[in-house]
């Protein structure tokens, strides 16, 4: 790590000149309220379910909610896609990206478009629905659409060996830039983190709480969250942070496949690993919600695969609804 750190000052130095430009810029307004989620580290920070959780805030108390997202990892250079129009998910993994069709897929009534430009996807947006409270994921770095609300998640188990900037360490921008933010969302929280000192920037804590599974490849059948207590399984998972999978699981697990972040799973690939993990005497594949949206599932797939649900519960939340009151649109 110490040799990268000549190479984390340069890129230090070139964050710092690009931050001061948009210090000057006035970024662009949207009509609407607009609540950027985002993160300082790269990926693996919670950000996903915290947007999953904010909207469903938002919805609840009846006011039209739209993520707006770059779409990553999709295909194609469509510069407006729209993912769900809140009845119906419109497109595949393939056209709009994972995480906004895993959104729009778990999260009822919420409203999902993609583009590259997030102004003009919002604009084009409104244009196609009316008014929504717009909320940016992955939106800390992008300046040039204003918000009303920036939320910056930090994964509170984030070791301190990693709180240095790329490429030696995983921060995008300095711990210093987290003034720009209305709050830090400690997301896995515990009694024994130790967060860094933020200064004054108001702090939520959020904890994530595996909820069950959903059986993927018959018709859809929940289990309860204890129910491979003990049971020898096998994983396959395409994320930033693996690791995080394996330790929110209460079971055996006796085969542990991992791709790239954001990887097209195939349907061969699928049979592979699930026939590995039967040879070790799995009873059952696990996946992400992530993962689930890239996956077609083969006939007969040696052991039934399941999709790990989990969701994010905002444990100051009186301090995230004072934040989120927004006026009738």
């Amino acid at each position: 790590m110490k040799a990268l750190l000549p190479l984390s000052w340069l890129y230090g130095a070139a964050v710092g000149v690009r931050n001061r430009y948009y210090d000057r810029v006035d970024a662009k307004k949207l009509p609407v309220p607009v609540v950027s989620v985002g993160n300082l580290t790269v990926g693996g920070s919670g950000k996903t379910p915290l947007v999953a959780a904010i909207a469903r805030q938002l919805l609840a108390r009846e006011i039209p909610v739209a993520v707006v997202s770059r779409g990553f990892g999709r295909q194609g250079e469509a510069p407006f896609v729209l993912v769900s129009d809140g009845s119906d998910v419109l497109v595949s993994a393939r056209e709009g990206g994972d995480e906004p069709v895993e959104l729009a897929a778990q999260v009822p009534g919420l409203v999902v478009a993609v583009g590259a430009d997030r102004f003009r996807t919002g604009q084009t947006l409104l244009e196609k629905l009316g008014p929504h409270v717009i909320v940016l994921d992955d939106g800390f770095q992008h300046r040039r659409l204003a918000r009303d609300v920036d939320l910056v998640c930090f994964d509170c188990s984030e070791p301190a060996s990693s709180l240095h900037l790329l490429p030696a360490g995983r921060l995008r921008e300095p711990l210093d830039n987290l003034e720009r933010a209305h709050a830090v969302v400690w997301t896995r929280w515990s009694e024994t983190c130790n967060p860094p000192d933020i200064g004054g920037v108001p702090a939520i804590r959020a904890v994530s709480r595996l909820e069950g599974y959903t059986r993927l490849d018959v018709v859809e059948q929940r289990l309860e969250a204890d129910a491979f207590h003990g049971v020898p399984l096998g994983v396959a998972v395409g994320i930033a942070r693996p690791e995080r999978v394996r330790e929110g699981l209460d079971a055996e697990i006796v085969h542990f496949e991992v791709r790239r972040d954001h990887h097209p799973w195939r349907e061969a690939e699928l049979r592979e690993i699930a026939d590995a993990a039967k040879a070790k005497g799995a009873r059952a594949l696990l996946t992400t919600g992530k993962d689930s949206v890239k996956m077609s599932f083969p006939a007969s797939l040696p052991l039934p695969i399941y999709r790990i649900d989990v969701a994010t519960e905002i444990l100051d939340l009186e301090t995230l609804k004072n934040l989120l009151a927004f006026p009738p649109l």
